[in-house]
């Protein structure tokens, strides 16, 4: 059973992507499990965003496929691989839609429900209110991270300035339009991909490369 800090608030809203999930497919103690195993508490050892949320659509596809396949070791990761992987194929992910259709699977019930490293996040941070941060380490990546909010607003402010210059000279046409500047990390070695302040929290990329290239 995890070990809560009663002076943590970690009760989850249940608007999250993380909570109606977990009601959906009955994933009984998700919640609670994501958070000790990103916080390493109690039998767990620590586990990274991508980790967790490899883990979540691992326990989602066993609870979706339940009743009309017996899944064997690994096939539950090479699902989802072939479901969501960027290197996968059109005719290989078109190819495992139609066998699970086959049998029966809701695939894209089963689609729309898989997470990323990102819902995890936004879980975590605003649905449980934990980290794994000391106070004293927020506030430097809090701080870290403000000039490029601030950058992010101006070039946003800067683009839809452009945008009303231009449908006033009809460039473009008339309407209502929103202006999104979004900053992502990419790690070179695995392709994950974080905004800053997930990049900070996960304390950057845990794929294996990491320890495969510093041997050569």
């Amino acid at each position: 059973m995890t070990t809560k800090n009663p002076s943590v608030s970690r009760r989850g809203g249940k608007g999250s992507k993380i909570e109606r999930i977990a009601g959906e497919y009955d994933l009984q103690g998700l919640g609670d499990e994501l958070v000790s195993r990103w916080l390493g508490e109690g039998e767990y050892e620590r586990e990274s965003l991508r980790d967790l949320a490899d883990r979540v659509n691992n326990r989602l596809i066993h609870a979706a496929v339940d009743d009309s396949i017996t899944l064997l070791d690994g096939e539950a990761e090479n699902i989802c691989r072939l479901l969501i992987d960027d290197n996968v194929t059109a005719g290989m992910r078109t190819e495992a839609r139609q066998s699970l259709k086959n049998k029966g699977i809701d695939i894209d019930n089963l689609e729309s429900n898989l997470v990323s490293y990102q819902s995890v996040y936004n879980y975590l941070k605003r649905d449980r209110n934990v980290s794994r941060k000391s106070q004293e380490t927020t506030h430097t990546s809090e701080a870290a991270l403000e000039p490029i909010q601030k950058l992010a607003n101006r070039l946003r402010a800067i683009v839809a300035n452009n945008i009303d210059q231009w449908i006033r000279k009809d460039v473009v046409t008339h309407g209502s339009y929103t202006v999104d500047v979004a900053v992502r990390v990419t790690c070179q070695h695995c392709g994950e991909r974080w905004s800053p302040a997930a990049f900070l929290d996960d304390n950057g990329c845990q794929c294996t490369h990491n320890t495969e290239y510093s041997n050569t």
